[in-house]
């Protein structure tokens, strides 16, 4: 039985009746080999020997944890449409977008933590406001937060927000396309 948006308002979450549009763009379009980076990788290790052995660990790491913050930023977005293609009263798709983007959050900042930590130079300054800084502010949140009202990351029309930060997706899609062309390079001999 669907819910009204004022008992989902009362009973679930206000926030949830406020996404009234998906915003989130197709980057499967931009990267249609996704899928298939970490086979790519590893066909580039058998017959090209390439990334060098010391780097393969890292290429691993980095091209997996790419590969499926696309993927579950795909699934996000499939599911927000759903949201607001006019079936109001299901509100299950809103929470599986809110996962799935919180999934592509936590594997995007994994892999621009691998990036830096290979590189040795720091992410971001303390609270400096950079997309960067507050993609791993939503990662943390989404991580370690107990929700004492409502949620502690939630979906609005741009973007996710939290109670101290919002990134908006287009900041998250140009995040991923920065590590996305790193994993696309890695993983195929004609990137």
């Amino acid at each position: 039985m669907p819910f009204t948006p004022a008992a989902a308002e009362q009973f679930i979450s206000a926030r949830v009746t406020a996404v009234t549009e998906c915003n989130a763009c197709d980057l499967g379009e931009e990267f249609p080999t996704a899928r298939d980076w970490v086979t790519g990788l590893g066909l580039m290790v058998i017959f090209t020997d390439q990334p060098k052995p010391e780097f393969r660990p890292f290429a691993l790491q980095l091209v997996r944890r790419c590969e499926m913050a696309l993927a579950n930023y795909g699934h996000g977005r499939t599911a927000l449409k759903d949201l607001v293609s006019g079936n109001r009263g299901r509100w299950s798709p809103y929470y599986r977008a809110l996962s799935y983007f919180e999934g592509a959050v936590a594997q995007l900042y994994q892999a621009y933590i691998h990036m830096h930590k290979l590189l040795g130079t720091p992410l971001f300054r303390k609270n400096d406001g950079t997309p960067l800084q507050r993609l791993n502010h939503i990662y943390n949140v989404s991580k370690h937060e107990t929700p004492a009202e409502e949620d502690t990351v939630w979906i609005t029309n741009t973007g996710l927000g939290t109670k101290e930060a919002a990134i908006s997706f287009g900041e998250v899609e140009d995040l991923m396309r920065v590590c996305a062309r790193i994993a696309k390079r890695l993983s195929s001999t004609d990137a």
